[in-house]
């Protein structure tokens, strides 16, 4: 589980229930920098409203400006993704270590690489001094000492002297060798008939056993290799070839060692510059993750945060992406979810299906989101920075041998102690493992305790508790709405409950709407069985229960 679920915030299971978890899995960074913060990115908390204002800022600007130019974004995206680590190689630098040439190719290519993305990111016009990158011309010139091409790296002879004399001497001896073995290969191959390959081999079959026996008796070839087929020859060298050869393995140790004084040379430059490289790789990882901002909020679509010093939450207009997106494949729309906590206790009743838990998961992910820098999508959200956020609803834990209601309780007791924090708990139907009598006597009591903390929270519950004091009370608006005409058509045009439910809250009075009974006359259960539920209730559902068929 990523580095960010952490029980101060979020916890893991509330990361999972709120959409967050599916949030991360879309807020992906390009770059192992950006990746590295990434992984360590922190919410927001209170006292840091400055920092968090600045932050939605920048992705808001970054934005607007990235709009009107995609061709330059997909670009500065290029380059970002094409970065390589370099940071264990400036720290091998750092310990005096000569980095091996393939490595100061490498390095060479990053710098090319944060050249090209420095003129890019120039172009945006609101990016701030401190993700600007520094210019390391000076350094790229040095390791670009004779080179015809600033692509690749060669230990050029202008390095040092004694590298370009050692080199000339061994490509001289290396010349007068190769004639001498070309020489006495062309005169092998003319008392033969036989030719030597790319390689300096001569290969022969084990059916030409005449020619085989010749070549086994000469002096100046030796059995290189055989096989069930083949014999190979190789030409077997001269007394003054042997002597060039040493000569050359001696040059080339020689050559070896001032190379390895060039790389120590270049590897103590690119040390001189660790602090400010090591800067760059951490502005590099904050461009990375502003840009993954921009992507999601792209994606989500976006609105910036609007932070209050009251402790309250407005939220207008919010589409979950998790939920939309799974809609979506089921061919249904998402209705935005509009919410109001100006009470610390706000409590929403209404039958199952009947879209509570959205709206509780809905306002958990716009806080989460927006505490991580994050831009929401939504028309409009208005909050004070929360210390965490918890979402209750708890599966039975065979681990721990607890029962969904035994689960529930030992997750509220981990949570509850917090209530005096300015959190954000999002109890979604509470006790409801349990039996009604007791479930609703739970919900009231947990409604009338919280009341008196700091935290904000919302109850959702198809309990009706009663209620004293301050406290919101809503319920989902559902089927009340339809009338039987209406429901008739649904029913004859194949309708989901999905597509009929009006998900948005309305002002409550703490009883129950009676949406079940509709929603299970609905879905096709038998027409006595509700009524004999009705007439236990005491209501008439003539009205629910009258559909054409």
């Amino acid at each position: 589980m990523p580095a960010i679920w952490y029980d101060d915030f979020v916890d893991n299971r509330t990361a999972e229930q709120i959409g967050l978890a599916w949030i991360w899995q879309r807020f992906q960074t390009l770059s192992c920098y950006g990746d590295h913060l990434r992984r360590r990115l922190r919410p927001y908390g209170p006292g840091q409203e400055r920092q968090l204002q600045e932050e939605w800022a920048l992705v808001r600007r970054t934005l607007e400006d990235c709009q009107q130019k995609p061709s330059l974004v997909k670009a500065v995206e290029m380059d970002i993704h094409q970065l390589r680590e370099i940071r264990g190689l400036v720290g091998k630098s750092a310990r005096g270590m000569a980095l091996e040439e393939f490595e100061l190719f490498e390095f060479k290519q990053w710098l090319s690489r944060v050249a090209s993305l420095a003129q890019k990111l120039n172009l945006l016009t609101n990016l701030p001094p401190r993700l600007e990158l520094l210019d390391f011309s000076t350094l790229a010139a040095l390791l670009s000492v004779g080179e015809q091409s600033e692509q690749g790296f060669y230990l050029s002879d202008q390095y040092l002297p004694e590298l370009a004399e050692l080199r000339a001497r061994q490509r001289k001896l290396q010349s007068r060798l190769n004639r001498l073995r070309r020489r006495a290969q062309a005169a092998i191959s003319a008392e033969t008939g036989v030719e030597f390959n790319f390689m300096g081999v001569v290969r022969v079959s084990k059916l030409e056993g005449k020619l085989l026996e010749e070549l086994r008796q000469r002096d100046d070839l030796i059995l290189a290799a055989e096989g069930f087929t083949d014999v190979e020859f190789r030409l077997r060298e001269s007394g003054l070839m042997l002597t060039i050869s040493g000569e050359l393995a001696e040059l080339e140790t020689g050559i070896q060692q001032e190379e390895l004084a060039v790389r120590l040379r270049l590897s103590k430059e690119v040390a001189r510059y660790q602090r400010q490289l090591l800067a760059v790789c951490r502005r590099l990882g904050s461009i990375d993750l502003l840009f993954a901002k921009i992507r999601l909020a792209r994606e989500t679509g976006w609105t910036e945060p609007i932070l209050s010093k009251d402790n309250h939450i407005e939220l207008r207009g919010f589409t979950h992406p998790a939920i939309a997106n799974y809609l979506q494949h089921q061919g249904l729309e998402f209705q935005p979810v509009d919410i109001d906590l100006s009470t610390k206790v706000t409590l929403i009743t209404g039958a199952n299906m009947g879209g509570k838990s959205v709206s509780l998961k809905s306002a958990g992910l716009a806080v989460a989101m927006a505490q991580l820098g994050l831009l929401v999508p939504a028309d409009k959200l208005v909050f004070s920075l929360r210390g965490f956020v918890y979402y209750s609803q708890q599966d039975a834990s065979p681990e721990q041998g607890l029962s969904t209601f035994g689960a529930e309780v030992y997750s509220l007791a981990g949570i509850l102690p917090r209530y005096q924090e300015r959190g954000l708990m999002l109890l979604d139907e509470p006790a409801r493992g349990t039996n009604p009598a007791e479930g609703t006597a739970i919900v009231g009591a947990l409604v009338d305790w919280l009341r008196t903390g700091n935290s904000l929270v919302v109850v959702s519950t198809h309990y009706q508790p009663r209620v004293a004091g301050d406290v919101n009370l809503f319920q989902v608006a559902g089927l009340a709405a339809l009338t039987p005409a209406e429901l008739n058509a649904a029913l004859k045009e194949n309708k989901s409950v999905q597509e009929l439910m009006d998900y948005s809250l309305v002002p409550g009075s703490g009883q129950v709407p009676r949406d079940a009974l509709k929603v299970a006359a609905f879905l096709g259960l038998d027409k006595e069985i509700i009524d004999s539920a009705a007439r236990e209730l005491g209501v008439e559902l003539q009205e629910v229960t009258n559909f054409e068929t």
